[in-house]
């Protein structure tokens, strides 16, 4: 209930989804009128018909959370703008945690086809999904608003690096560091400080040539394989100079365990073969320094 009023109050969905016995005429041809209009003013982009989403949006209502989240799969996979907006009225409605689920897995893959819009009631019902009690259906809402091409929707998402589920951390993390956010670099870093394996990799696409020694300073204080994990996918990017690539490796070659290993030998598979890149000679010799020492 108290989901269904914050939407309300923030100019979130018209109505509540309902069952085909309540809907009346109007509605259905207010809802058909959207549909066409959504599709036609993106030329190229793919066609739900109107007609198919009106039925698709009872499916999603209907008593059988088979034939709900086999319509929301539908809408999803269908890549067309128009389609977002039955599954808005799910969340905006409640709904069970599977067809929940289904629903906002849906919105993900049209946000990652860019056919998400950043519209208020979509932004609203995914940052007050992000705040859900189930974890599971925080990270889903957090996957998909991170599709959102949308400042609105930094916010929430660097909420939820505080989050108490290490999996809806990792997925903010990954999709802040999608979006570029360089202000969530700082915040990513306090939680690797902490041993959070989760952001080590997303750390890594944001990290500022300063950061790196400081990564590397925590050697001691937390696992040896979160470290490696963070500075082997530093190390790739394409971004960064040569030079400090083979210092980075050296640190990671100190570092003990198979994760350090593993980053060496993925840096050394992620340069093209006929590169001459003097890191690759040195992540290579890292590599054999190690073989030699078991």
């Amino acid at each position: 209930m108290g989901i269904v009023l914050a939407l309300v109050a923030a100019g979130g969905v018209a109505r509540a989804a309902v069952s085909p016995s309540q809907s009346g005429d109007a509605p259905h041809a207010a809802h058909k009128r959207k549909a066409a209009k959504a599709d036609r003013a993106a030329p190229g982009t793919p066609v739900l018909p109107a007609d198919r989403v009106e039925a698709l949006r009872l499916a999603l209502v209907s008593a059988d959370d088979g034939v709900a989240i086999e319509a929301a799969a539908t809408l999803g996979a269908s890549g067309a703008p128009a389609a977002a907006e039955p599954l808005c009225e799910v969340l905006a409605a409640g709904a069970a945690p599977a067809r929940l689920q289904a629903v906002l897995d849906a919105l993900g893959k049209l946000g990652e086809a860019h056919q998400l819009r950043a519209d208020q009631t979509t932004l609203d019902a995914l940052a007050l999904y992000s705040g859900h009690r189930a974890p599971d259906l925080r990270r889903r809402a957090i996957k998909a608003l991170g599709t959102v091409n949308d400042a609105r929707a930094t916010l929430p998402l660097l909420d939820r690096l505080g989050d108490a589920a290490s999996d809806v951390r990792a997925a903010a993390a990954e999709a802040l560091a999608a979006r570029h956010e360089a202000k969530a670099a700082h915040r990513m870093f306090a939680l690797l400080a902490m041993g959070d394996a989760g952001v080590a990799g997303p750390l890594a696409a944001l990290a500022t040539p300063d950061m790196v020694p400081r990564i590397a300073e925590l050697n001691g204080t937390i696992e040896d394989g979160i470290i490696a994990d963070a500075l082997g996918e530093y190390v790739k990017r394409p971004d960064v100079p040569d030079k400090l690539r083979i210092d980075v490796l050296r640190t990671i070659g100190g570092l003990s365990g198979a994760v350090a290993t593993t980053a060496l030998v993925d840096y050394v598979a992620s340069v093209p073969a006929k590169e001459e890149r003097a890191s690759k000679k040195e992540a290579q010799k890292l590599l054999d320094q190690r073989g030699a020492s078991q």
